[in-house]
């Protein structure tokens, strides 16, 4: 059973940076939130997030 999901994108503000941020589906509480710039990722139980340029936004599945 897949149960981590890998969420990466081009970091907002910045050319050409890439930023990776990985939840546990099974374990963590995430919130995904779109404006017409920006998508970005928080995993509420780890208070880490990701801010990424809208269109760049990626999800894949890892474990």
């Amino acid at each position: 059973m897949m149960s981590k999901i890998s969420y990466s994108g081009l970091k907002y503000g910045e050319q050409n940076v890439e930023i990776k941020l990985l939840v546990d589906i099974q374990n963590d509480w995430i919130e995904i939130t779109h404006t017409k710039k920006v998508s970005q990722v928080m995993n509420k139980s780890t208070a880490e997030y990701i801010v990424v340029h809208r269109g760049t936004l990626i999800c894949e599945f890892v474990s």
